[in-house]
């Protein structure tokens, strides 16, 4: 059977249901534990421990590692250059063939997955960790389209409990609208690593209606509209940015390049100065070589 070494959420043992807990998580490390055993132990808690959180939180794990299989393929077409491979040759020693190895997903252990992750979800609906569980466990697979509307679902709940989350233990989650906030820009940033822009423009479109002034939030959403080549608009916020910090340099180098899409050129060398004033020194060589190549 095969082990992750890792949890795809990472929250710590306590006291309630001790017992079914260590016996999960030492079984879960095993490499002699089978598949029965495991699911008779998540049978049992769930009898026995009525709505306990940390039994979806093992089970969630549990069936999403197992969704997770590795098979080995053979191919006439040499793989990607990061992924390995075993070169299979004939007689002559001429290579005929590629094996390597990729990971298939089993549809149903992965449904069970969500759905034990959806149930904890709606009997602890201001527990974000388990939110942000099922978000990575959608992002990891790609599902881009679902990935997005749980973000949406997610943004849309925390207005409505004014940020106020709880984590692990089910403590309060400090500094909860700025943790919240970084948390989803990294998730932005995922879509855009992946160009699933469609995506990234609800998302950040989202989040600037729901936190206008945040400068990361307005710098990501200028983001989408430089993907589709809408300067004016794009401009319009990173200069509503910069009055929220004028010495950003991510904010100073997209106004800049706005303005040098724009065929302004005057404005361009502006903001390559003031990125120049603010950057370091890889910045200042970047912000040097294009206020000479506007001059020139």
């Amino acid at each position: 059977m095969k082990k992750s070494t890792l949890l795809v959420l990472l929250f710590p043992i306590i006291l309630f249901s001790q017992e079914y807990q260590s016996k999960f998580y030492a079984l879960f490390k095993s490499k002699d534990s089978d598949k029965k055993e495991m699911e008779d132990l998540l049978s049992q808690w769930k009898t026995n421990s009525k709505n306990d959180i940390d039994y979806y939180i093992a089970a969630f794990n549990y069936y999403y590692t197992q969704s997770k299989q590795e098979t080995l393929s053979l191919s006439s077409d040499a793989p990607a250059e990061e992924k390995e491979s075993l070169q299979i040759k004939d007689s002559l020693n001429n290579v005929v063939g590629y094996l390597s190895s990729r990971e298939t997903i089993n549809d149903s252990l992965y449904k069970l997955s969500q759905k034990t992750i959806d149930e904890a979800i709606v009997l602890f609906p201001k527990r974000l960790d388990l939110r942000f569980g099922k978000i990575h466990t959608l992002g990891d697979l790609g599902d881009y389209e679902t990935f997005s509307k749980n973000i949406i679902e997610t943004i849309d709940y925390s207005i409505k409990i004014n940020h106020s989350w709880l984590w692990a233990e089910n403590k309060v989650l400090e500094d909860s609208e700025n943790f919240f906030i970084d948390a989803i820009q990294r998730y932005s940033n995922t879509l855009y690593q992946n160009k699933s822009d469609e995506n990234l423009k609800k998302v950040a479109g989202k989040m600037y209606n729901t936190f206008p002034n945040d400068i990361y939030v307005i710098s990501t959403y200028g983001i989408t509209f430089l993907l589709e080549n809408k300067n004016k608009e794009a401009l319009e916020l990173y200069l509503k940015a910069e009055k929220i910090n004028p010495e950003d340099p991510i904010v100073l180098n997209n106004i800049a390049l706005i303005y040098e899409r724009l065929e302004n050129k005057k404005n361009a060398i502006l903001y390559y100065n003031k990125l120049y004033d603010v950057g370091d020194e890889k910045t200042k060589a970047f912000a040097a070589n294009k206020i000479k190549s506007l001059t020139e």
